[in-house]
């Protein structure tokens, strides 16, 4: 039985999330300490295996019988290679330091347990997605993600706008979903397995083709949906609707890191294909900068987060572009303990401000809350790559894999500058200067809820760099690294800082008005014209055919027919013999005189 130990770090949020939909739900205290105790559980499983669990193997954790039909075979099982392990540790471990949050931030919310069993299933369905030893197992948990991030973002019913953003993620994430499955679908009949162990020798004996590109490409899809690339990227500013707790866990280590993961777990059936190689680094290094672009036009302080998100995990999508799985996997590492402590500060400033988030509503937090200041001003000097902060180590081993990629180099880099400036940007106009409404007056720090996991968050931010990521996960580290990225790059990260001081430091209202970043360049619109408004038009078309002509004529007009028949029928059926004699009569001299025609 100890050998099939590692299956309850995946068990134990799925029963904690039935258990409370079933049974506790009307006692919100104890479904809260029963999320949270098995998120830790799972959390301490995780580290058991990533510390003890070097003696297994793939496929050492026993398999469960599950799918054999004709030729394909798949089971149910654990990965327990390094990879797996670490990122179910960096999962759950991420997933509890966000219910530790949680209690404080939604103490007084009524629907708490309601959001605690939705966490709960959230973090099964990620921990499936890391542990899946196989496409189909992986993609099973790729959509419960998608339900219970849908359920998450919309957990505020009340709210139209909470609605709608749930909806726009769960459709946008199924045209990348549905890519994915061709590609898996592919996979099986290129390879003739959708096991990960088997991939690597099965894809190194065959052949190179347009086959290997279209099947590469549909994986990649899976990441365009789940990470929010281009051009399905729409859906991630909109789950800010979501409370704080769910953006920092969908941000952090979880969902929009999911598709890196998965990029990572197919790599060698991606190198196959340089075109899809290029195709996969050129649109994470344009994402890179894009949304950098829109964030200093934004107002919400977790839109802009939002955003920085966006052009984090096109640095780990351009890195695996340019075949470094290593850096990616490091800056994916680094870039959960900062960007989850800068959401919870987020989150600890719009619960200080009476759920204010409007940053040019704020002001003076710096004196009010100097505890939240001063860990967002951590989180941004890592996220902005500032030595000797995680993120400055990360970063620099992805610059050093664009070295001899120009242009990939020069776009990445640029984005580096607009993060500095919209950071610095947001830091001021909100901790600095004077409040400017009663609700920044009286801001105040959170509980202990609150702060304890932005300090833990915080010291990993500080030594997360330190982090042997690469070594462990035992791939290869790109060339030595070229001494020009690192100080260009390091340069370009403090040049940002510059501009934002001058415009922003005693800035009452934005001096800048861009109106194309402020419409995020219009994409939602275009799209609105392009695919929704057509499609809406299409329905009220069918809607119209479906009323007239199908309910109107074929089922309305049938039934008119056969009530005027059997109205005219019962006419002839009056009961009276001397009628039915006559029509007897009359029917015998029509059939006497036809055969008589006849002759």
């Amino acid at each position: 039985m100890i050998a099939y130990a590692p299956y309850l770090i995946l068990l134990l949020p799925l029963l904690a999330a039935v258990s409370i939909r079933l049974f506790l739900y009307p006692f919100p205290r104890i479904s809260v300490s029963v999320s949270t105790l098995a998120c830790l559980g799972s959390f301490m499983g995780s580290m058991a295996l990533l510390f003890w669990g070097s003696s297994l193997g793939q496929g050492i954790v026993p398999a469960l019988p599950w799918i054999e039909w004709g030729g394909f075979r798949a089971n149910f099982g654990i990965l327990g290679d390094p990879l797996a392990r670490g990122m179910a540790a960096l999962v759950s471990g991420v997933a509890f330091l966000v219910h530790l949050y949680s209690i404080g931030y939604l103490e007084k919310d009524p629907c708490r347990s309601r959001f605690f069993a939705e966490l709960s299933l959230f973090v099964f369905s990620m921990l499936g997605i890391v542990l899946a030893d196989n496409l189909i197992s992986m993609f099973i948990f790729w959509e419960l993600v998608g339900l219970s991030s849908y359920l998450l973002i919309g957990f505020w019913v009340e709210r139209p706008a909470a609605g709608a953003a749930a909806n726009k993620a769960f459709l946008v994430n199924r045209i990348g979903d549905f890519g994915f499955i061709l590609g898996i679908l592919g996979a099986w009949a290129l390879f003739g397995s959708v096991t990960f162990a088997d991939l690597p020798g099965r894809a190194a004996a065959s052949s190179p083709g347009w086959a290997v590109t279209a099947v590469g490409l549909g994986l990649f899809c899976g990441c365009l949906g789940k990470s929010a690339q281009f051009p399905l990227h729409v859906w991630l500013p909109d789950s800010m609707e979501g409370p704080t707790p769910v953006s920092s866990l969908l941000h952090a280590a979880t969902m929009v890191v999911a598709g890196v993961y998965m990029l990572v777990r197919v790599l060698p059936i991606l190198e196959m294909s340089q075109a899809t190689m290029m195709t996969i680094a050129w649109i994470g290094g344009w994402m890179t900068l894009l949304p950098a672009l829109l964030a200093c036009q934004q107002n919400d302080i977790k839109r802009i987060l939002a955003y920085s998100t966006l052009s984090e995990i096109a640095y780990m999508v351009m890195a695996v572009g340019l075949g470094v799985a290593g850096p990616a996997m490091y800056h994916l590492t680094t870039h959960a303990f900062f960007k989850c402590l800068l959401f919870l500060a987020a989150g600890s400033v719009i619960h200080g401000c009476h759920d204010e988030q409007d940053i040019w509503k704020m002001g003076g937090l710096g004196k009010r809350m100097p505890f939240t200041a001063f860990v967002t001003i951590l989180g941004t000097l890592a996220l902005c790559g500032i030595p000797p902060l995680s993120g400055f180590w990360s970063k620099d081993a992805i610059f050093a894999a664009t070295a001899h990629h120009p242009g990939l180099a020069a776009v990445s880099m640029g984005a580096g500058f607009f993060t500095s400036f919209f950071m610095l940007r947001m830091i001021l106009v909100a901790f600095g200067g004077e409040p400017k409404n009663d609700a920044a007056r009286h801001a105040h720090e959170g509980s202990i809820f609150l702060t304890a996991p932005m300090a833990l968050l915080a010291v990993l931010t500080l030594v997360g760099g330190l982090l042997p990521v690469e070594s462990y996960l035992h791939f290869q580290h790109p060339e030595a690294h070229e001494t020009w990225t690192l100080w260009i790059s390091l340069l370009v990260a403090l040049a940002g800082f510059v501009p934002a001081y001058f415009l922003y430091r005693q800035a009452t209202k934005d001096p800048i008005s861009i109106p194309v970043l402020r419409e995020k360049f219009y994409v939602d619109e275009i799209y609105q014209r392009v695919f929704v408004s057509p499609q809406d038009a299409f329905a009220r078309l069918t809607d119209a055919f479906e009323g007239w002509v199908v309910r109107g004529f074929l089922v309305r007009g049938s039934g008119v027919v056969a009530r005027a028949s059997g109205q005219g029928l019962r006419l002839v059926q009056c009961g009276q013999v001397q009628i039915y004699a006559a029509v007897f009569i009359l029917g015998v001299f029509l059939l006497l005189g036809w055969l008589w025609r006849q002759g």
